[in-house]
């Protein structure tokens, strides 16, 4: 399941994603979300935490992510992703390969370092 976290900058999109990440929540929340902060902004950053409750994603789902990141291949400006189990950092690496910017991977407990990353300019 994925959800958009309200309550942030306006370029950026916060998703969350527990239990099972299917192809319906990509198509459902994240490009909904992402098209919706594209309106108002040339390229966004994105905060995607996986929490406790993340149980895995489909295929369907992959590759759905895989053509969004082509579609939207300069939209992005800068990526974090928080993971809650160590386990997972391959997973959530090789998501990260699939985004066109700048991307860091943090443990979920480091939220502040996190945003910190998020907030420095793109590399020029």
């Amino acid at each position: 399941m994925l959800a958009v976290s309200m309550g942030h900058a306006d370029d950026i999109l916060v998703i969350v994603a527990s239990g099972c990440v299917s192809r319906e929540d990509v198509e459902s929340y994240l490009i909904p979300a992402i098209e919706t902060k594209l309106q108002d902004h040339a390229s966004i950053r994105l905060w995607y935490e996986f929490t406790s409750e993340f149980e895995g994603i489909s295929v369907g789902a992959l590759w759905d992510d895989a053509v969004l990141g082509l579609f939207h291949f300069s939209d992005f400006s800068r990526a974090v992703m928080l993971v809650n189990d160590v386990r997972m950092n391959t997973m959530v690496a090789t998501l990260a390969c699939m985004l066109p910017c700048p991307v860091k991977v943090f443990a979920i407990h480091e939220n502040l370092p996190a945003k910190v990353w998020l907030d420095q300019s793109p590399p020029n």
